[in-house]
């Protein structure tokens, strides 16, 4: 079984874009409700329309987009280039003054108390569990002293939904074979497999778990539906992010995390898809 480390938290994404077009929906990636909230809090945080200064934690398309619009100086830090540059092609508008640095979000050249505003969508699985308070220092520090952290965040729930692979496969049945069903399927197997002990989330975790189904059961299924989705499941899912480790923590703890150096301002959860109560949004103003 993977162990958390950066390595397998900050995998590299081959052809991320193409990806990111056909198989990436809520809430891996952000709805239409989560980017229109970004883009309220952030038009808040920047009311006068001022030059202020934003730093984005990964290369998210969507709220690069949102901070042109906002009049923000951009800054984009991720150790990973490739994801960067594949980002990049997916903007509405390219903004020629983003400034690029190639670096880990936690030992970075970054100086402390320059930014008006720290963003990044669902930022905390793609760290390791002992890492996640020295993050979290970091960006308090990155921030100047009436700073913004803004963040989506990804939970395992309190109570796991499916008891079975069995049961997840029934409840897929009913559903329209698409990227979307495919991801939700996949998320209720890392969900399944979730072990309090490791905190991980893993698409190799969710392999064994429709191995095992397969040895017991077969690879056809009845439900042509359901073949559909399974397809898109083992063929994408358990092949071209089986090493990918997600790092999940239950609500209340990660909450309890934030409070050690961010007062939270506002939460918010979207109603355009079905999983916004494992993934809601914050705004976090600076503890000094």
């Amino acid at each position: 079984m993977s162990e958390e480390n950066i390595d397998n938290t900050s995998i590299i994404w081959k052809q991320i874009a193409d990806m990111w077009n056909n198989y990436f929906a809520p809430p891996s990636r952000i709805s239409n409700e989560e980017i229109k909230n970004y883009r309220n809090w952030l038009e808040k945080a920047n009311e006068n329309k001022e030059s202020k200064k934003a730093l984005v934690l990964g290369a998210t398309p969507e709220i690069r987009d949102i901070l042109k619009e906002c009049n923000y100086e951009v800054t984009i830090i991720d150790i990973n280039t490739e994801m960067i540059l594949a980002m990049t092609s997916l903007l509405k508008t390219k903004n020629p003054d983003e400034i690029f640095v190639k670096a880990n979000w936690l030992d970075n050249p970054l100086a402390d108390n320059y930014f008006d505003v720290v963003v990044g969508d669902a930022i905390l699985p793609n760290i390791p569990l002992k890492d996640r308070t020295r993050l979290l220092l970091k960006i308090n520090r990155l921030l100047k002293s009436d700073g913004i952290f803004i963040t989506r965040a990804f939970y395992i729930p309190d109570k796991k939904p499916f008891r079975s692979v069995e049961e997840i496969l029934e409840h897929f049945s009913k559903k329209e074979p698409n990227i979307q069903s495919a991801l939700e399927m996949v998320l209720e197997l890392h969900i399944l497999t979730y072990d309090s002990d490791d905190h991980l989330g893993s698409f190799a975790k969710s392999k064994e778990a429709l191995e095992d189904y397969h040895k017991r059961k077969g690879y056809e299924f009845e439900n042509k539906n359901l073949q559909k989705i399974h397809d898109i499941v083992w063929n994408f899912w358990c092949v071209k992010f089986v090493d990918k480790v997600f790092v999940y923590e239950y609500r209340e703890n990660e909450e309890k995390e934030y409070k050690q150096y961010f007062e939270i301002n506002d939460i918010f959860e979207a109603k355009d898809h079905d999983y916004s109560k494992i993934t809601p949004m914050y705004s976090l103003e600076k503890i000094q």
